[in-house]
């Protein structure tokens, strides 16, 4: 921890699960780089002793471990709840991303001029530089479905038209613009606005609560994709491959329809 505790404009929130050494790697150097008024906090999912993301904990404003896995979603709002002194904005990270120096200095200095904004997410690219097309419309049964179940060989075309318009594909990422549904990798969120909501709804465990939150902080604002800066996203796209992953990817999805409603398509 810091010795002293400065107040800051925004505080991004690490959630880790077992990261690994080279991921902790790429964020320390990161990390060490962010402007006075930026600092980070980290919570630690299924925690055990020793773990790499442990070297994070000297200059975080607030390290909290979980000896269980509440979830992405809970793990943030224990975070949020530990916080000291809540500054303007929250940031909520995968521990999967790395940044150039001054990444969320001019995110920040954007969104405090424009404070019709309530969630914002940066231009997300991959380990080659091209863009990760993760905007999404609200989820449709379809969507998802297609998505995660047809592989691309045999997909047919209307699939495939479908999924680039779920992704919207069509539009131009170098601009910003509105989204339904923004990923949860690299949420940039007006603090009292997270707040009034309650934050993460706590009946996701993982997947499908960045469409969730997103959708509850639009009816406090504008929610919009911001590629004025970018952070570089190893995705491993896990729930495609594990079952035990798809079986919470489906938990995720039924619990979302019930509350939301149902949409084919």
């Amino acid at each position: 921890m810091p010795e002293t505790q400065i107040k800051r404009d925004l505080v991004l929130l690490l959630v880790s699960y077992h990261t690994p050494i080279r991921e902790v790697d790429k964020l320390e150097a990161c990390l060490a780089l962010l402007p006075e008024n930026i600092g980070f906090a980290v919570v630690v999912n299924d925690h055990r002793f020793g773990e790499p993301i442990e070297r994070l904990s000297k200059k975080a404003d607030c390290f909290l471990f979980n000896s269980d896995n509440p979830g992405y979603g809970v793990a943030a709002n224990r975070l949020v709840g530990e916080l000291k002194d809540l500054p303007n904005y929250i940031g909520i990270l995968n521990t999967d991303l790395s940044w150039k120096p001054g990444t969320f200095n001019t995110l920040f200095r954007w969104l405090s001029l424009n404070k019709d904004v309530v969630l914002a997410v940066p231009q997300i690219l991959n380990l080659s530089g091209e863009i990760q097309f993760l905007c999404k419309q609200n989820p449709t049964v379809l969507g998802l479905f297609s998505r995660r179940f047809i592989p691309e060989r045999i997909k047919p075309e209307f699939l495939r038209r479908y999924d680039k318009w779920y992704v919207m594909a069509n539009r131009n990422y170098q601009e910003p613009f509105e989204v339904d549904y923004l990923s949860g990798c690299c949420m940039l969120i007006r603090t009292d606005s997270f707040v009034k909501i309650g934050g993460f709804d706590s009946g996701f465990f993982l997947y499908l609560e960045d469409a969730d939150i997103t959708r509850s902080l639009a009816k406090e604002g504008r929610c919009i994709h911001l590629p004025i800066a970018s952070v570089i996203h190893n995705w491993g796209k896990g729930n495609y491959a594990r079952i035990g992953l798809i079986i919470v990817n489906l938990a995720s999805a039924w619990h979302y329809f019930w509350k939301w409603g149902w949409s084919l398509w």
